[in-house]
């Protein structure tokens, strides 16, 4: 039986193929690790210059401010497409790997929208959600987190 373990945020994913062995028991395996470079930096060097930008009001110090509405609006529009991407990512490990069923550890804030961007089929394997971001943490600890030690 095949299982795997992901650990993603927007701007990078791990992916483990959970491998048991009879003297050493459980560990994690590195099968697939993915930086997403649109995630990082500063939102307003992504989007525009100061050139391009336009006043919100002619008021003191606000000359240079972008419209709120435009900055939300683009800043959802790079959510967005990260969040398509993570899942782009993950269904590819899953379809190389044909786990039978697989663990998801994302941060809270982006949790539920990587998984509502999965086929069904994929979202209905997923046997333990950990709402964490784990993709900077050792493996071990990605290990505890989503596959606890078993009360034998």
């Amino acid at each position: 039986m095949s299982t795997v373990v992901i650990a993603a945020n927007l701007g990078h994913l791990k992916a483990f193929r959970v491998e048991e062995t009879p003297t050493r028991g459980r560990r994690l395996e590195l099968i697939d690790e993915m930086e997403f470079p649109e995630a990082h930096g500063r939102f307003l060097d992504k989007i525009t210059d100061m050139a391009g930008r336009f006043p919100v009001s002619e008021g003191a110090g606000q000359g240079s401010a972008m419209s709120t509405g435009e900055a939300l609006t683009a800043e959802l529009e790079i959510q967005k497409r990260l969040v398509k991407l993570v899942a782009e990512r993950i269904t590819t490990v899953l379809q190389n790997e044909r786990p039978e069923y697989w663990h998801f550890a994302a941060n809270p804030e982006v949790h539920q929208a990587i998984l509502s961007a999965l086929a069904p089929e994929l979202r209905e394997r997923v046997v333990r959600h950990v709402h964490a971001d784990l993709t900077k943490a050792p493996a071990a600890e990605v290990l505890a987190h989503c596959l606890p030690a078993r009360a034998d």
